[in-house]
């Protein structure tokens, strides 16, 4: 609506001042909120270092070596939400019965998540993950890239050595669904339940 020059929009006084106050009552809670939220919460950074190598007779042996920094904010006593980054590399080297071929891939993903914390016992506590996973991975001698996109919930331990410097390790896989795929290629689905395959060791600094 066009308000035409010499006739002015006139105002409800009361019913603006009215609206002043609530929208500064709102905006003052809004505030107080987000300060109790960052006073409650703490970050934290980090990561994990994980390698296994298992041999089977009569096939060959594999190897696999992953590193994953990650960061993460501390809402409360019970929940974190993070993001990891990770590379993994991994290396097959099959029997001489077999040729003795070596193959080797390289694997990158991308991992935000959830963390819940429970089962304390002085320094020590439990948790799971549960997040959403992106993973790409190179083959040699591939041209296409096998691609994986899924969830996971993974248990772990956690130790805190003092209130700056946590110890943690993740107890495998875990629960997981993904879609797997290459171009070209193949789709796949998989579902699993994995503990104790893969452990990683890690460290965390609380800012």
């Amino acid at each position: 609506m066009r308000y035409k020059k010499g006739n002015p929009k006139t105002f409800n006084r009361v019913g603006d001042y009215k609206n002043i106050e609530i929208m500064k009552k709102i905006f003052m809670m809004a505030v107080m909120a987000a300060a109790t939220l960052t006073a409650n919460a703490q970050w934290w950074a980090g990561g994990e270092v994980g390698f296994t190598s298992s041999h089977t007779n009569g096939v060959g042996t594999e190897k696999n070596f992953t590193i994953q920094p990650e960061v993460g904010y501390s809402l409360n006593d019970k929940f974190d939400v993070a993001l990891s980054i990770g590379y993994t590399y991994a290396s097959e080297k099959l029997n001489k019965k077999l040729g003795g071929d070596k193959y080797s891939a390289n694997a990158f993903e991308i991992n935000p998540y959830v963390r819940y914390k429970f089962v304390k016992a002085g320094n020590f506590f439990a948790f799971v993950d549960g997040g959403i996973e992106y993973v790409t991975c190179h083959y040699q001698g591939v041209s296409n890239n096998e691609n994986q996109l899924g969830i996971s919930i993974t248990p772990g331990i956690a130790y805190n050595v003092s209130p700056k410097v946590t110890l943690v390790s993740h107890l495998g896989e875990g629960l997981y669904y993904n879609h797997e795929w290459m171009k070209d290629t193949y789709h796949a689905n998989n579902v699993g339940f994995r503990l104790f395959n893969g452990i990683t060791f890690g460290a965390y600094y609380n800012f």
